[in-house]
C-alpha cells in the first residue's frame, strides 16, 4: 500500500459526522472522479476533510490539479437555494465557478504551486446563486494543504460572508456623507469634547471661525481664548453645569468670538448634549455651532426701532390722554349727551391699552439692552397680591380668592412684582371667560416665597407650554386670538429671573391653568 493512502479499515472514521455535507460526501460516487474512492485518498486530504466537516466555520477545499471541491455545512448557505449546491461537490473548480474563475484561480495557484497563503477582507466576489448573479462580499484566506511528500496538494479556503456588514457599512457611510453635506450646506460647526482628557475635536468650519489652520488640532484653551472676554466665564460655567450629573444633559448658549487671525467677530449659538456612563460620569460632550451674527444684528435693529418708535409714540399719546382727562372734567361741569360720555370712555380705555402695549415694548428693549433695573425693598407679599387684585377686580365680575400666608415678607422690586401679578391675573381673567373663579395662594417653600394664580378656564395644550415665556409668543385659544403682543409672560419671566427666582406653568387642555413664581425671602 502506498505511504500516502489510508487503509480501508481506517478511512471511514475521517468522514464521519459533518451533517448534510458529511452524508453527501460519504454517498458520493467518487470512483467516477479523478480522486478515486476515499480508501485511496491520502491521509492529508482525509484529515483536512475531517477537520472541515467538524468545523462550524465556513470552509471550502480545492484538491489536486483539477481543483476538485469539498465544503462543509457552514459554507452550504452561501451557495443559495438554487445554483451550485450540491452540484459543486466533487466537481472541478473551473466548471463550478466560471463567472469568477479568473479572479480566484491566481489565489488557488499561489497556495497550491508556491505554498503561500493569501488574505482578503470584504472582497467583492460575484456568485451565481438563487437563480442569478449576486454581488457577494467575503473575508477569506487561501492556505496550502501540505501532502505527505511535503508539497502542497490543495488550497483550503476559510471564509465568511460579509455582504450584510458591507451593505450596512456603505449605508452608514452614505448617511455620514449626507449628514456631512447637510452640515456643510447649513454652514454648521460640529465639535466633540472628551471630558476625561479635555481633547477637543472640531470640523473645518470651527477652525475657520476661530482662526485656526485646517490641519491643526484644536486645544480647548485656544477655543475658549477665542470667546469674547465678557462671555468667557458664562460659557465655562455653562459647560461645567451641563457636565454635572443631574443636569438635563442639554447645553444651549449664545456667545461672541473673535477670529485669532483676522480679528473678525461673530455671534454663535452653541448647542450640545452630554452622555453619562453607569457611574454618572460624563463620557462624551458633543454638539453644533451656528453663526447667528446676522440674526442678532436684525434683532438689535428691531429692538432699536421698537425703542425709538415707542418713545416717539409716547408723546402724542400723552397729549391725547391729557385732552381726554380735560373732556372728562368738562363733562362733569356741563350736561352732555350720554353718547359723548360713552365715546370718551371708550377712547380712554383704548388709550390705556395702547399705553400698556408701549410699556411692554419699552420693557422688552430694556431687557435686551440689560437696562431693566430693579429697585428692591422689603414688603409684605400678601399685601401686594391684595393690592394687585383690588386694582384689577374693579373691571371684572370674576371672584378672586386669596389664601395662604398673610405676613410673608420678601426683598424685591415692589413695582416689578406687581407687574408680574397683574399679568398673571389678567391672563387668568382673559382665558377663563366661562368660569368666574380665580384662586391665588401665597406660601413659603423653604427659603422661597411662592405665589400661584389658578384659573378654571380653557387651559393650554401641552405642546404650547414650553413656548409660553418666549418673546412674542401668543396662544390661540379655541381659534380666537386675544389682544396683546405676546410680551407679558416674557417680561414677567425676565423680572423673576432677575430676582433669582423661578417661574412656571401647569395646565391641561380644558381644565384651567396654574401660573406660579418664586422669590427668595432673604437676599
Amino acid at each position: 500500500m502506498p505511504e500516502n493512502t489510508v487503509s480501508l479499515n481506517h478511512h471511514q472514521k475521517y468522514l464521519e459526522g459533518g451533517g448534510e455535507m458529511g452524508s453527501l460526501i460519504r454517498s458520493f460516487n467518487w470512483s467516477e472522479t479523478v480522486l478515486g474512492t476515499p480508501d485511496t485518498w491520502p491521509q492529508s486530504l482525509l484529515i483536512t476533510i475531517s477537520t472541515m466537516l467538524r468545523s462550524r466555520f465556513p470552509m471550502f477545499l480545492f484538491w489536486g490539479p483539477d481543483c476538485i471541491q469539498f465544503y462543509n455545512d457552514a459554507y452550504r448557505p452561501s451557495l443559495g437555494t438554487t445554483g451550485k449546491h450540491p452540484y459543486a461537490l466533487g466537481r472541478k473548480g473551473a466548471d463550478s465557478w466560471q463567472e469568477i474563475w479568473p479572479l480566484i484561480l491566481p489565489q488557488i495557484e499561489k497556495a497550491m504551486h508556491y505554498g503561500e497563503s493569501t488574505y482578503s477582507e470584504n472582497e467583492l466576489v460575484p456568485m451565481y446563486r438563487n437563480g442569478s448573479i449576486e454581488n457577494v462580499y467575503w473575508t477569506y484566506s487561501y492556505s496550502p494543504v501540505i501532502k505527505e511528500c511535503g508539497t502542497p496538494g490543495g488550497a483550503l479556503v476559510i471564509c465568511y460572508e460579509t455582504t450584510k456588514a458591507v451593505h450596512a457599512f456603505n449605508t452608514a457611510e452614505e448617511s455620514k456623507n449626507q449628514l456631512q453635506f447637510a452640515i456643510e450646506s447649513a454652514d454648521l460647526g460640529t465639535w466633540d469634547l472628551d471630558p476625561a482628557t479635555n481633547r477637543f475635536i472640531g470640523n473645518n468650519r470651527i477652525k475657520e471661525w476661530f482662526g485656526l489652520t485646517q490641519d491643526s488640532d484644536i486645544a480647548l484653551p485656544d477655543a475658549i481664548e477665542a470667546i469674547l472676554p465678557e462671555d468667557r466665564d458664562r460659557v465655562a460655567n455653562a459647560i461645567t453645569a451641563t457636565m454635572q450629573y443631574g443636569s438635563d444633559n442639554n447645553y444651549d448658549i449664545v456667545y461672541g468670538i473673535q477670529n485669532k487671525v483676522s480679528g473678525q467677530k461673530r455671534v454663535l449659538r452653541d448647542k450640545g448634549k452630554v452622555v453619562f456612563n453607569n457611574e454618572n460620569i460624563a463620557t462624551r460632550f458633543s454638539g453644533i455651532l451656528l453663526d447667528v451674527t446676522d440674526d442678532v444684528e436684525v434683532e438689535k435693529r428691531k429692538d432699536e426701532f421698537i425703542s425709538v418708535a415707542s418713545h416717539e409714540l409716547k408723546t402724542p399719546i400723552t397729549s391725547l390722554n391729557a385732552s381726554l382727562q380735560i373732556l372728562e372734567k368738562l363733562v362733569k361741569l356741563e350736561p352732555v349727551s350720554d353718547k359723548f360720555k360713552l365715546f370718551t370712555n371708550k377712547a380712554a380705555n383704548n388709550i390705556n391699552k395702547l399705553v400698556h402695549l408701549l410699556d411692554d415694548l419699552l420693557n422688552v428693549t430694556k431687557i435686551q439692552q440689560g437696562q431693566l433695573a430693579l429697585s428692591k425693598n422689603r414688603f409684605n407679599l400678601a399685601e401686594l397680591v391684595k393690592d394687585s387684585c383690588d386694582h384689577i377686580s374693579q373691571g371684572t365680575d370674576h371672584d378672586i380668592t386669596i389664601t395662604g400666608e398673610k405676613e410673608l415678607m420678601v426683598y424685591a422690586d415692589y413695582r416689578r412684582i406687581d407687574q408680574v401679578l397683574v399679568n398673571f391675573i389678567s391672563n387668568a381673567i382673559k382665558y377663563s371667560p366661562q368660569s368666574k373663579k380665580i384662586d391665588i395662594t401665597v406660601e413659603q417653600q423653604g427659603p422661597d416665597a411662592k405665589v400661584t394664580v389658578s384659573d378654571y378656564g380653557i387651559g393650554i395644550n401641552p405642546d404650547k407650554l414650553p413656548h409660553l415665556f418666549d418673546r412674542y409668543y401668543r396662544v390661540d385659544a379655541l381659534g380666537h386670538q386675544f389682544s396683546g403682543l405676546g410680551l407679558g409672560l416674557y417680561i414677567s419671566s425676565d423680572i423673576i429671573k432677575r430676582h433669582d427666582g423661578d417661574i412656571g406653568v401647569e395646565s391641561q387642555w380644558g381644565e384651567g391653568s396654574k401660573f406660579w413664581f418664586t422669590l427668595p425671602i432673604d437676599q
